[in-house]
């Protein structure tokens, strides 16, 4: 009987042993501050995952990075079909990071860097400075940040006549933003470019 018992206990340590457990994953990486160029110190960085057949965000941890601009996070493994990953900081523009679940491993570290950009802003200052009613220029952006929420539109633009004007578009800090331009007409016609400070606003003069 004693014999009977032992055994039983022995198969049931070797079941429970053998019983799947939902594993951990361990996820890091760095926020790097491409206007500085140095590491992204006091970024809030926040993890959600998204449950497979919907948008649905569940918040799974959130973190603050100090002057190394690391991050770590350590979550179990769930059924979900993606994480993202969220950074804000005061001034810098947001970034969002899609991480698929089948590409996240449970015996290895996940490292998962982030590039972050200031925020800037250039000051197109355009004049014309002898009118007449038949002048034409046009411009159009050559380098600056483009496909975001503030961005300013990519396309030509046009003005006519006695042209005094400002427009203000936003730029990565410590990155050139810069215009082509040509007045109709005329040989007047070039490239202008002025590199943006972060967290301020850079006049690019355009006179005619």
């Amino acid at each position: 009987m004693k014999c009977l018992r032992f055994v039983s206990l022995l198969l049931l340590v070797a079941l429970l042993g053998c019983k799947k457990t939902a594993g951990i994953f361990q996820l890091e990486g760095q926020l790097y501050d491409d206007s500085f160029n140095q590491p992204l110190s006091g970024a809030s960085v926040e993890l959600y995952s998204v449950y497979s057949g919907t948008n649905q965000l569940s918040l799974v941890g959130t973190y603050t990075t100090s002057i190394d601009g690391k991050y770590h996070f350590s979550f179990p493994r769930t059924r979900t079909e993606k994480y993202i990953l969220k950074v804000t900081k005061a001034l810098y523009f947001d970034q969002s990071l899609e991480i698929l679940y089948s590409n996240l491993h449970l015996k290895v570290m996940n490292t998962v860097n982030v590039h972050c950009s200031a925020k800037s802003w250039i000051k197109l200052r355009i004049v014309n400075t002898n009118p007449s009613a038949s002048d034409h220029m046009q411009f159009i952006r050559q380098l600056g940040k483009s496909n975001c929420d503030e961005c300013c539109a990519g396309a030509v633009q046009h003005f006519y006549g006695a042209a005094d004007t400002s427009i203000f578009c936003i730029n990565d800090g410590n990155f050139p933003y810069s215009i082509e331009y040509a007045v109709y007409n005329t040989s007047n016609s070039g490239i202008l470019s002025e590199v943006t400070v972060p967290f301020d606003t850079t006049t690019l003069y355009l006179t005619y």
